[in-house]
C-alpha cells in the first residue's frame, strides 16, 4: 500500500478543515502528516521520510484519521493550502494547551 492510499480515509469521523491563504488554487501540494497523542503532536514520515507531493484532486479527497493532522501547502505558492484535523487531534491539541498554560 502506498503512502497516498494510506492517507485516504473515506470512513473517517468528523474532522475540521481550515483553509489558509488563497485556499486550494495550485495543481500540486506538499502534504505533511502529524499525529496528535497525549504526549503532544509528532510529525509522521511521508514517502521515505519526506513530505508527500499530491495532486489537487487527491488533496480534496484526503480524510485524516481521528488523531491525524494533514497540512497541505501549495507547491508553487506556499501561501495557499488547507489543514485537515481529525476529531481526536483537535481535542488532543486543546488538552496539550491546557496542560501548559502560557
Amino acid at each position: 500500500m502506498s503512502a497516498t492510499t494510506a492517507s485516504l480515509r473515506p470512513d473517517a469521523n468528523a474532522f475540521l478543515t481550515y483553509v489558509f491563504g488563497r485556499g486550494l488554487q495550485d495543481e500540486h501540494y506538499v502534504v505533511e502528516r502529524y499525529r496528535s497523542t497525549i504526549d503532544g503532536i509528532r510529525r509522521l514520515p511521508g514517502g521515505k521520510g519526506h513530505p508527500l507531493t499530491l495532486s489537487l484532486e487527491t488533496v480534496r479527497e484526503l480524510r485524516p484519521a481521528r488523531n491525524e493532522i494533514l497540512i497541505c501547502k501549495g507547491q508553487k505558492t506556499e501561501d495557499s493550502g488547507v489543514q485537515y484535523w481529525g476529531s481526536s487531534a483537535v481535542f488532543g491539541h486543546m488538552l496539550e494547551r491546557s496542560r501548559f498554560p502560557r
